[in-house]
C-alpha cells in the first residue's frame, strides 16, 4: 500500500470550491440504500465528495445500531475500515468525532475477542469453516486500510486506535503465512492482504509467503478468465492482483489485471451487467446479477494510470450509475492518488462485435442495445458431475434488447431421465456464419454376465452405468446402448444483425419427448404464449411468436410448436435424487417435440 503524507491527504477534501462542485453537480434521493441518479459531472471531486457523504450516512445508522453481521469478523472488519474512513477524512461530519472514535473501539473490542491464538478469525457461524485463513485474509486486509488511514490523519486521540489495529495485524499474519486455502481466489487474497500488512507492520516471512503462492502461477487462461470464471471471484482475484502490484511496487502483475479487465468489458450489457453462465462458482445460477461495480477500482486505476480510454469510459458508467455500489472505494480513493486524478479522454466501450472465446466455451455478441451469449464450456462432459468447482449451467443462449432480458434458452430431452442438453463443445461454422453445440447422451439395457464373471452367491462389486449404482458390475456385462444426439445451430442474420435463428436437431433413438425452454426475467409483459393451467407465470408457445416487453423495448420468440406437452422432469435424476431444484426464475415459456425432432426458430 502506498503511504500518502498526511498534507496531501487532508488537501484532497477540504476546500469550499469542492463542496460547492459537489452541491451544483450532484443531486441525489437521500438515502444510502435508494438508487441513485446519474452524475452531472463525474470529475474525481465530485465522486470523492458523494463517497464521503454516502459513508457518513452509514455511520450515522452504526451508531444508532451495528447491523446483526457486525458479529462476523469479516463484516465487523469491513465496519471499522468504513468508519476509520470518516474519522480520518475532514469533509467527513464525523472527523475526529468522539463518537465514531468509540464506534471503531467496540468494534475492534469485537475483533481482538474472536482472533484466536493463531491470529486467524472464523468465518460465520453458518459457514462451517473454523480458524480460516481465507476469512482472515478478507478481514486483515479491510484492517490494514483502517490502519493507514489513521496513520495518515495523525490525531492524537487515535493513538490507542492505531495500536489496536497493529496488534490485530501483527497477530493475524501469522495465520497468513502459514495458513492454506480452499479455491484458486483464496491464495491472492491471502497475497494481497499479506502485502498490505508488509506495508504497515512489516515481519520476516511476508514476501517469502508471498512468492511461494505466486510462484504456482497466475491462473488465466487465453480468454483472460481466471480459472473460476465467476464475476463474483474474478473481481477478488483483480482487487488482490492489484493491491500486490501497489503495495509491493510489482508492476507485471498489473498485465494479468489489464487482459481480465478487457475480457470483463465484453461480457458486459450495455447497463453494466455480467455474464455469468460460463462461470464455475454460484453466480452461474444468475440469481444475484454481478456489475461492472465490482471492479471498479481497477478500472479506475488503470484508466488513470496507462491512459486507457475504455477502462475510463467503464469507470465513469459506473460513477454515474451505480455509486452506492462502489461505497467501499473510499478507503481507496483516500489513499491511492491515482484515483483522485482526472480520467484520460473517454474511449468508447466495445458495443458491436461477435467474439469466440475458446477456453470458455464462450460467444458474446454486441449491436449497441442488444446482447447474445452462446454458451457450450461447461465441465459437465469432461467430469459427468454437479458440483461446485463446476460450470453445469445448462443455459445454451441468452439474449437482450435494452430493458427486456430472455435469461435462458434450455433444451431437455426426456432420454433415460438424463436431464437438460449441456453442450460437449462450441465449434464456430465453417462458413462463418454462426456456431454449433453438440452433446450425446448414452445409456444401455445390460445383458446376463458371461459365464467367466458370474458369482454362485450373486455378490458383485456395486458399480456405475453411468446413471446409478448397482451390484451388478455393469463394466463387465454386454450392452444394448442407446444414444441421442442432440445438435444447435445459432446463426446471426448477415440482413438484420442483432437477430439470430437457433436450429434444433435431435436424433438418434426414436420416440423421445423434447422439450424447449424459455425463461423472461421477471417484470415484463408476456403476449401471444397460452398460459398453462395451474401453474403461475409458464406459458406454451405455439405455431406464433411470443413478444414480451419491457417499457419501450420487446424480444420476440418464434415460432413454437403446437400440439399436447408433457414437461417432465427437466433436470434429471442426478438433480432429483439429490433433492436438488434447477429452477428457472422469471416467467417461463415451453413447446416441445418427439424425436426425431428438428425445428428452427428465431429472437429478435
Amino acid at each position: 500500500m502506498i503511504s500518502v503524507p498526511t498534507e496531501n491527504f487532508a488537501a484532497c477534501g477540504a476546500r469550499p470550491c469542492l463542496r460547492r462542485l459537489a452541491v451544483v453537480a450532484l443531486v441525489w434521493i437521500v438515502g444510502l440504500g435508494a438508487a441513485a441518479r446519474p452524475l452531472a459531472a463525474a470529475e474525481p471531486p465530485a465522486v470523492l465528495a458523494e463517497l464521503v457523504r454516502l459513508n457518513d450516512a452509514q455511520v450515522d445508522g452504526w451508531l444508532a445500531a451495528l447491523p446483526s453481521r457486525a458479529g462476523s469478523p469479516r463484516e465487523a472488519s469491513r465496519l471499522a475500515k468504513m468508519t476509520a474512513a470518516a474519522l480520518a477524512h475532514r469533509d467527513s461530519r464525523h472527523h475526529r468525532q468522539p463518537a465514531v472514535q468509540a464506534l471503531l473501539g467496540r468494534l475492534l473490542a469485537v475483533l481482538a475477542a474472536r482472533q484466536n491464538a493463531d491470529g486467524s478469525f472464523d468465518a460465520e457461524v453458518a459457514a462451517g469453516n473454523p480458524a480460516s485463513p481465507p476469512d482472515s485474509g478478507f478481514a486483515l486486509r479491510h484492517l490494514a486500510f483502517a490502519l493507514e488511514l489513521l496513520r495518515a490523519d495523525d490525531h492524537a486521540a487515535a493513538a490507542p486506535l492505531r495500536a489496536q489495529l497493529e496488534q490485530l495485524l501483527r497477530q493475524g499474519a501469522q495465520i497468513l503465512r502459514t495458513g492454506g486455502v480452499h479455491t484458486p481466489n483464496h491464495r491472492w487474497v491471502i497475497c494481497g492482504a499479506l502485502a498490505h500488512l508488509e506495508a504497515l507492520v512489516p515481519a520476516p516471512g511476508n514476501v517469502a509467503r508471498i512468492d511461494a503462492w505466486l510462484g504456482e502461477g497466475i491462473d488465466q487462461d487465453r480468454d483472460g478468465q481466471f480459472s473460476e470464471r465467476s464475476t463474483i471471484y474474478s473481481a477478488v482475484t483483480s482487487e488482490a492482483l492489484l493491491d500486490l502490484a501497489v503495495a509491493l511496487r510489482r508492476p507485471a502483475l498489473l498485465e494479468p489485471l489489464r487482459r481480465n479487465l478487457e475480457f470483463t468489458l465484453l461480457t458486459a450489457d450495455p447497463d453494466g451487467e455480467l455474464e455469468h453462465v460460463s462461470s464455475r462458482r454460484q453466480d452461474q445460477l444468475g440469481r444475484e446479477p454481478r456489475r461492472l461495480a465490482a471492479y471498479y477500482v481497477p478500472l479506475r486505476y488503470l484508466a488513470v494510470r496507462d491512459g486507457n480510454g475504455r477502462f475510463a469510459a467503464a469507470a465513469e458508467l459506473v460513477e454515474q450509475t451505480d455509486l452506492p455500489r462502489i461505497l467501499d472505494a473510499l478507503p481507496e480513493w483516500l489513499l491511492w492518488p491515482e484515483l483522485r486524478r482526472p480520467l484520460p479522454p473517454r474511449a468508447p466501450l466495445p458495443d458491436n462485435f461477435a467474439r469466440h472465446f475458446p477456453d470458455s466455451g464462450l460467444v458474446r455478441v454486441r449491436r449497441g442495445a442488444v446482447s447474445a451469449t452462446v454458451f457450450g464450456g461447461g465441465d459437465y462432459a469432461a467430469h459427468r458431475d454437479f458440483s461446485s468447482g463446476l460450470a453445469t449451467n445448462p443455459t445454451f443462449f441468452r439474449f437482450r434488447k435494452g430493458a427486456a432480458v430472455l435469461d435462458a434458452v434450455r433444451i431437455a430431452p426426456s432420454f433415460f431421465n438424463l436431464g437438460y442438453f449441456r453442450s460437449e463443445n462450441l465449434v464456430p461454422l465453417a462458413d462463418g456464419t454462426g456456431w454449433r453445440l453438440e452433446q450425446t447422451q448414452r445409456a444401455a439395457y445390460y445383458q446376463p454376465l458371461p459365464a467367466e464373471a458370474r458369482r454362485p452367491g450373486g455378490d458383485y462389486p456395486l458399480t456405475n452405468d453411468g446413471r446409478f449404482y448397482s451390484k451388478m458390475d455393469f463394466p463387465k456385462r454386454p450392452r444394448d446402448e442407446k444414444q441421442l444426439t442432440t445438435r444447435v445451430t445459432v446463426r446471426e442474420s448477415a440482413e438484420r444483425p442483432g437477430e439470430f435463428a437457433l436450429e434444433i436437431e435431435s436424433t438418434g433413438t426414436a420416440g423421445i419427448g423434447v422439450t424447449v425452454e424459455l425463461a423472461f426475467r421477471a417484470g415484463g409483459t408476456l403476449d401471444g404464449v397460452a398460459a398453462r393451467p395451474g401453474e403461475p407465470d409458464t406459458f406454451l408457445l405455439g405455431e406464433g411468436f411470443a413478444r414480451y416487453t419491457v417499457g419501450t423495448d420487446t424480444i420476440e420468440v418464434g415460432p413454437g410448436r403446437p400440439g399436447p406437452v408433457r414437461i417432465g422432469n427437466l433436470a434429471g435424476e442426478e438433480y432429483s435424487w439429490r433433492g436438488g431444484q434447477l429452477r428457472l426464475e422469471g416467467q417461463k415459456v415451453y413447446f416441445t417435440g418427439v424425436t426425431p425432432f428438428r425445428h428452427t426458430f428465431t429472437v429478435r
